[in-house]
């Protein structure tokens, strides 16, 4: 049975305050939601939207000024996310990602992530931008995530048959139709001035 972190929706009300969609707020500020988490069933937690799961989640952009774009095949498991694109490379923290500093937990669970969905070459920058937390969603309102930009020479999606995957500039993005992206993707690219 896959375990995966997760914290209780009233702490993270409580570390924000004043929830939005996107939420700026320091990275050690985000150490009382990681200390708070505990390993919970996958089955029970995508049940109970008294918990959300964390999730990493990273957009990559390229020497190009491109940004990697995906889109879930079906051969995807998360069947409510099917045809959806997405900017965001991530997933959930799991046991296998533990350690006794829960900070190192959510990295853990980062780099394992990234790097099980890209061949990366030459990462130079990972920076950290801010919480998103959504709840419009049957899928959003059981997750939320700490969204990252990656800098890197360039990236390859490793499941070829679970994604299609593109290297696309700002207008290229925007051109997209709006009702295709996944509302966290609307949410990240917003805050690099990609309007969708």
């Amino acid at each position: 049975m896959e375990k995966v972190w997760s914290v209780k929706n009233d702490i993270i009300k409580e570390t924000l305050k004043d929830i939005k969609p996107f939420n700026k707020i320091l990275f050690k500020n985000l150490n009382i939601i990681f200390k708070n988490s505990v390993f919970l069933d996958r089955d029970k937690a995508e049940n109970d939207e008294n918990f959300k799961q964390i999730i990493p989640y990273v957009i990559f952009k390229n020497t190009n000024d491109q940004i990697l774009i995906t889109k879930r095949t079906k051969n995807q498991s998360e069947k409510r996310l099917h045809e959806k694109i997405s900017a965001g490379i991530g997933g959930h923290i799991n046991l296998d990602d533990y350690s006794e500093n829960p900070e190192m937990t959510f990295f853990n669970g980062l780099n394992r992530e990234i790097n099980e969905e890209l061949k990366i070459k030459d990462l130079e920058e990972l920076k950290y931008l801010g919480l998103i937390y959504d709840d419009s969603n049957e899928v959003s309102r059981v997750h939320i995530g700490i969204l990252f930009t990656a800098q890197v020479k360039n990236a390859e999606i490793k499941e070829v048959e679970n994604f299609e995957a593109n290297w696309l500039k700002k207008e290229e993005i925007e051109n997209l139709k709006e009702e295709n992206f996944e509302t966290w993707t609307k949410i990240s690219l917003n805050q690099l001035n990609i309007n969708i």
